[in-house]
Formats: C-alpha cells, structure tokens, sequence
C-alpha cells in the first residue's frame, strides 16, 4: 500500500479532516525518526500504520477504536501489521488485566514491534495536528492515563525513541 493509497481510504471510510490530519503528522514524525533508526525497523509499515492508525474513529472516538480500525481494516484484506497497529497504539498499550476493566475484547493489547511502538509514542507526541515536546506529551498522557504500568511504557518507549525525535 503506498501513501495515496492509504489517504483515500481514510477518506473512503468517513475519517474527519481533523483525524486526517492528525495522521498525517504522526505518519510523517514516525517516518522521520524510522529513517535515523539504524537497525530493523521497516519505513513503508511505520509511514502507512501512521497514517491508518485513527481509522477507527470514522466509527468511535472511545477506547474501542483501535478495535473498529482493525476491523475496517480486515476488511480490505490489509496486511495484519496493519491491523496489530490499529489496535495496539492506544497510549502506550492495554495489558490483559485493564482491557477487561475497559470492557474490551479479551487479549493483550501492547505495541510489540519496534513499528508499532513507535507509531503508539509519535501518536503521544502529537495532539490534535501538532507535534508536541516530551514534557507536553507526558503532562498530557498523566492526566488521561491513571494507570502506573502505562505511563512506565510510555517512558520506556520514550528511552527507545525520543533521541530520534
């Protein structure tokens, strides 16, 4: 799937400029810190899960996008890295135990490769269609996240990924 591609399916779906927008940035931050990583990380996966990885708000803006975005995804037959991002970038990842307490489907919804973590940090960084600081994104990620286990991977992917920001 090549940029084009991806921009007239959020389109197709019904995704707000706003959301548009919005993943356009994280798309194009994620690409540019993908492009300093020296080792395994693969540019196409990180520019277009950037770009897919709000899909799921042409349907809900609640915890459950992620869910609808992989959803919608499937649906066209898309690569499941695809889909895995959709649902694993939500903060810094759902584990087991919160995903039940939010009433999501049963599972584990961490980012586990080195491309969806760090679309799951970009999208962090970036509120609304700005690309924010460190300091910014962590005060705004403490006040909507309570929990501890979050805000920890939220600081551990910063330590992975912050130099190349």
């Amino acid at each position: 799937m090549q940029r084009k591609d991806a921009l007239e399916l959020l389109k197709k779906e019904g995704c707000s400029e706003d959301i548009i927008r919005h993943s356009i940035v994280v798309s194009e931050n994620a690409l540019r810190a993908a492009r300093k990583i020296d080792n395994g990380i693969d540019e196409n996966i990180v520019e277009i899960g950037g770009l897919l990885h709000d899909i799921g708000r042409s349907r809900t803006h609640s915890v459950f996008h992620g869910i609808e975005g992989a959803k919608i995804l499937k649906k066209y037959n898309l690569d499941p890295v695809f889909l895995d991002i959709c649902r694993n970038h939500l903060g810094s990842g759902i584990d087991r135990e919160e995903a039940r307490k939010l009433g999501l489907p049963e599972g584990d919804y961490i980012p586990k490769t080195k491309e969806e973590r760090l679309i799951a940090y970009i999208d962090n960084r970036v509120i609304g269609d700005r690309f924010v600081s460190f300091d910014e994104a962590f005060e705004s990620f403490r006040k909507k996240i309570k929990n501890e286990r979050s805000i920890k991977r939220f600081l551990e992917m910063h330590e992975e990924f912050g130099r190349y920001i």
